[in-house]
């Protein structure tokens, strides 16, 4: 074979078969462990082997044309079509569905175990016709906009289509046991400890159960799976124009989901999933208001004959979308606008239309607060407003691989510079651009001691990065800008970055023009960590800048603990290492609370709602700020849901207790809804103490489920 193959065919050749085919390999590791998870090393020597048929068959038959792209994109393409296809024989048989032996009477037949007998049934698919009509299947006969978490967490073997069959086979082992167990209605607890699973464990595999990747599974439309459908054959765009501007309704999009006609699964890009509640509900508030927002970006590129449209930028926005259309998230709380405008018409008594004189419809304004709230609970105008909305596309042509990489690091890394510049693309689309806004403050422009070339290269960028890691972070501070900006991306929210831009403005009323020069590039993290353990006093702004005059008139050489600030200067030339960072703040909070008489908790662990909970609990597993945003974000809702607004149980004192309760009812698996709406009606008064003040609330909690129980049964 070799003999009669070019020079570009041969170095093709040989990167592929040298070192016992590695590469070869590597490409099928790839392919596999993207679509189906893990394997025994044993079974993968049939992909391999599956992976040198294809190989040797697009050599053999020179099936390989170099205008239609590179041979790595070629191949990627046509392995995984074969990797999908044995996997799918070797697991047909497996996936079978089984039913009860029933006898002539409708009872159980049982083995000689005493376990009931189960037999093996042709699987119903989805397209299969009704009776002796060519048009009619069972497919049609199902409703489309099924609840998600009915699929995912009630019994899915009554019918299987090859939807299901490849939603299991993507499925990590964990998972796929939760959902049996779902299946088999086992309780939660059990599941978590017949699996081993924390409560935190547990509620992050159901959440990754309805992720993107996931869903789009289970309502993609049945011959969309890699298949040469007629309606899925995009024709090749015979143009000479590199790219072409156009709109998409979030509908269309939807379509072109369910379809499998955009993918947003090439290997360089990113995985989805990547946003939080607030990004997410705040995209939702967008599109619903009828704001313009960031266009997406899509290429095209030619496999097999086929155009396939990737999509390069906007992933979270289509995704993030696609999912709210499909109920699998509720809009948190945290979002900037919730109540939003609508028309919708008039109704009489009845419950008809109004119409006017000249018999149209009469319209009248509305609003609706969309906080806690999913797509099938807004009212019918908004959810058209929402499936109507139109993105801007922007689509590159006839693409090859390397083009497609290029866009990818084009759009996805920017052109970074200076060390600044680099560490912010690591926070990610979202939070880099709420950075970036916080920069544009008229606090950083005209009032702080910054110089020009400061804002153009990324410096106060960094400075802002900086100053949130130590107003929220400290504990975790990191010395390299990249590693605070990923750190910054997997532990804050949006929430962080808007309390953040609320000390900056309220530093803006109160800045003199003596002080102004301390928040400058090297210090503003110390002074901006510091307001935000100020703000927690509730003194007033202007005591902050009276501490910071005499700080630099007299205090920088007070003692405190046997040491100055200037003493702590002269220890260390590095000004960012966490050691020295982390003395300089609990020194500088130490001068203001004595200064401006703050008076500290009496607890050693009064500004620490983990350790707080830790203790009050005694958990053994450490609670992360990953866990207290969770606490933070369902106690939100529960209070929006259940509480009214002017209840004392909503008082800022009783936060730790009430985060408290919501960390017990996640280890314990209790709903709170009920009690608290009860607790709220029955409680004016509370105790100051919050631990006390928790010990009452279970307290009550345990009385009202066991007074609850009784009237049951």
């Amino acid at each position: 074979m070799k003999q009669k193959l070019d020079s570009y065919m041969e170095k093709i050749l040989d990167s592929y078969y040298e070192n016992n085919a590695k590469k070869l390999h590597n490409v099928v590791n790839q392919i596999f462990y993207r679509k189906y998870g893990g394997i025994a090393e044993r079974d993968m020597d049939e992909f391999y082997s599956v992976g040198n048929d294809v190989f040797t068959d697009i050599i053999k038959h020179n099936r390989y044309d170099k205008s239609k792209g590179d041979f790595d994109g070629f191949l990627y393409g046509a392995l995984s079509l074969a990797i999908v296809d044995e996997f799918k024989k070797q697991n047909r048989d497996k996936r079978a569905t089984k039913i009860e032996l029933l006898d002539e009477n409708g009872n159980k037949v049982f083995d000689e175990n005493g376990k009931p007998k189960r037999i093996s049934v042709s699987d119903v698919y989805m397209n299969a016709p009704i009776g002796d009509s060519e048009n009619s299947t069972i497919g049609d006969m199902i409703q489309s906009d099924f609840n998600i978490d009915t699929i995912l967490f009630e019994d899915i073997g009554g019918f299987q289509d090859e939807r299901i069959e490849k939603f299991l086979s993507n499925l990590p082992i964990i998972q796929r046991k939760i959902l049996e167990m779902k299946m088999e209605d086992i309780s939660v607890s059990e599941i978590k400890e017949k699996l081993k699973l924390s409560d935190k464990q547990y509620n992050q595999h159901c959440k990754e159960l309805k992720s993107f990747a996931n869903i789009s599974i289970l309502f993609k439309k049945e011959n969309s799976d890699y298949e040469l459908e007629e309606e899925n054959q995009m024709q090749l765009t015979q143009t000479m124009e590199k790219s072409k501007p156009d709109r998409l309704s979030i509908a269309s999009i939807i379509k072109k989901i369910d379809k499998h006609t955009i993918r947003f699964d090439h290997p360089l890009q990113r995985e989805s999933e990547q946003w939080t509640p607030s990004m997410k509900g705040n995209l939702i508030s967008d599109i619903l208001q009828g704001n313009p927002i960031p266009s997406l970006v899509f290429a095209e590129q030619v496999v097999n004959g086929i155009a396939i449209i990737w999509d390069l930028d906007g992933k979270q926005r289509c995704t993030n979308a696609y999912s709210f259309s499909k109920d699998v998230y509720k809009i948190t709380k945290n979002i900037r606008r919730w109540l939003i405008e609508y028309q919708a018409p008039v109704v009489d008594d009845n419950g008809d239309t109004v119409f006017d004189d000249n018999n149209f419809p009469v319209y009248e304004k509305r609003e609706f607060d969309i906080r806690g709230k999913k797509f099938s609970e807004l009212p019918e105008e908004l959810q058209d407003k929402f499936n109507d909305y139109n993105f801007e596309i922007v689509q590159y042509l006839n693409c090859s691989g390397e083009d497609i990489a290029y866009h990818i690091a084009r759009y996805n890394e920017g052109k970074p510079m200076t060390a600044s510049q680099k560490g912010i693309t690591r926070l990610g689309e979202e939070y880099a651009g709420m950075v970036k806004s916080i920069s544009n403050m008229p606090f950083f422009k005209d009032m702080g001691g910054y110089n020009v070339s400061e804002f153009k290269n990324g410096t106060i960028n960094r400075v802002v990065v900086e100053s949130v890691m130590a107003a929220n972070f400290l504990e975790d501070w990191r010395k390299k800008q990249e590693d605070m900006c990923e750190y910054i991306k997997n532990n804050a929210t949006s929430a962080v970055f808007d309390d953040f831009e609320d000390m900056v403005e309220r530093l803006e009323k109160v800045v003199t023009d003596e002080m102004s020069d301390m928040f400058n590039s090297k210090d503003s993290f110390l002074w901006f960590g510091l307001f935000a353990r100020f703000v927690k006093s509730e003194t007033d702004d202007k005591k902050y800048i009276e501490f910071m005059t005499e700080f630099t008139q007299s205090l920088h050489s007070k003692y405190v603990d046997g040491c100055s600030f200037d003493d702590i200067l002269s220890e260390s030339k590095s000004t960012k290492d966490k050691g020295i960072v982390t003395k300089k703040m609990c020194h500088l909070e130490k001068l203001m609370n004595e200064y401006l008489r703050i008076e500290e908790c009496d607890s050693e662990n009064c500004d620490s709602i983990e350790l707080f909970i830790t203790e009050v609990l005694d958990i053994d597993e450490k609670i992360t700020q990953e866990d207290i945003d969770l606490y933070n974000e369902s106690l939100d809702v529960l209070l929006q849901d259940t509480v009214k607004f002017d209840s004392k149980l909503r008082d800022k004192a009783n936060r730790f207790s009430l985060l408290t309760m919501m960390a017990y009812s996640y280890k314990e698996d209790v709903d709170l809804d009920e009690w608290m709406e009860h607790y709220a009606k029955e409680n004016s008064i509370y105790i100051l103490n919050q631990k006390e003040n928790f010990l009452h609330m279970k307290d009550d909690f345990e009385k009202f489920i066991n007074k609850k129980s009784k009237k049951s049964a």
